[in-house]
């Protein structure tokens, strides 16, 4: 077993320094973090020298609302330094301990992973199946709800005391988890709650792919799937989903989570992307309505805000880039992306 980094190799000097470059990264248009880049070495030093004193304390959260994806998330955001001190905390801390015990499949907010790697894994594994199986058995798809809010903090600090041999390490842990109010929850805009949300059902990623011998099955944070040759089986992996969502105190979301048969050409949804294995085997996957709707009503707050001076045609163009390369990456989404570009020239400009 490798030698776990201890609290005094984790918060270094440097590492608080490297921690806080990156945690100003695409933010530098933000007021509070130029004043923090301004003077970042005096904020590194005055933390280093709180953290091994034991004076380290939260600043609080600011907290608001966001839509995304049409859904509205409650953000529980803190200030930078503090971002730095759980950056450093997580990146040279926790990630090295808790992430060489995650399957190759759990896929959420790691380096080289994410939502691109998770599709990719998903038409691999329907590639596979059909090869072998055809349209025998079918897929289930499913996640859980309000998962973020739903995380137990004791069942969580007594997954991760099993795990986290330095006492200093785990009670600087302890400390960010408990900052969050109540028994259970962990807020959205935390570093910590990634990598904590990531591990917490580390234990049910292990029963399926192990225990119960599913060989196609993926987690992207509360957002899963298994692939199997026989609707049974994946009818009785359901029950100890169930069953492990009992014991972890979280709520099966029983409108998203569905047993899809293949031979039926199914079309169902996974990360806002729609897909269909064929009978002929070709696996369509497009991206879901919403997004593009969603698209269109940015360009429109963005021609406002480009009228307006907050942002320049720069931005706008960069938008469209960014998004255009992500859209593409579902194969069969070419004409609904070049309608978004057209309605972006007629509403913006440009190409």
């Amino acid at each position: 077993m490798n030698k776990q980094p201890t609290f005094d190799e984790i918060f270094t000097f440097s590492n608080l320094v490297k921690s806080a470059e990156e945690c100003c990264k695409g933010v530098r248009w933000k007021q509070s973090t130029q004043a923090f880049e301004i003077d970042m070495y005096s904020w590194c030093s005055d933390l280093y020298y709180k953290i091994h004193n034991g004076t380290f304390k939260t600043k609080g959260f600011t907290n608001f609302y966001i839509s995304e994806r049409g859904k509205t998330r409650f953000i529980q955001s803190v200030h930078i330094s503090e971002r730095t001190v759980q950056k450093c905390l997580t990146q040279y801390g926790l990630k090295p301990i808790l992430v060489p015990s995650l399957i190759y499949d759990n896929a959420a907010s790691l380096k080289g992973k994410g939502t691109d790697f998770a599709i990719k894994r998903l038409r691999e594994h329907l590639q596979h199946h059909f090869a072998i199986r055809k349209l025998q058995g079918g897929i289930l798809i499913g996640d859980f709800h309000d998962y973020f809010h739903s995380i137990n903090h004791e069942i969580l600090l007594n997954k991760l005391r099993e795990k986290i041999k330095d006492n200093k390490l785990y009670e600087m842990t302890k400390y960010f988890i408990d900052c969050f109010p109540g028994d259970t929850g962990l807020g959205l805009g935390s570093e910590i709650s990634q990598i904590c949300a990531i591990y917490y059902l580390n234990e049910m990623d292990h029963k399926i792919s192990e225990q119960c011998g599913i060989e196609k099955y993926a987690r992207f944070m509360d957002d899963f799937y298994v692939i199997n040759d026989d609707i049974e089986t994946l009818k009785n992996i359901l029950n100890v989903i169930v069953g492990v969502a009992k014991d972890y105190k979280i709520e099966l979301n029983k409108k998203r989570t569905h047993i899809y048969a293949f031979s039926k050409f199914p079309v169902f949804t996974y990360l806002k992307c729609k897909t269909t294995l064929s009978d002929s085997g070709k696996i369509i996957m497009r991206n879901v309505p919403q997004n593009y709707k969603t698209k269109r009503h940015l360009i429109k707050k963005q021609k406002h805000m480009i009228e307006t001076g907050i942002i320049d045609n720069s931005y706008a163009e960069q938008s469209l880039k960014t998004w255009r390369s992500y859209a593409l990456k579902r194969k069969q989404s070419f004409q609904s992306v070049h309608s978004i570009c057209d309605f972006y020239a007629n509403v913006i400009g440009g190409k």
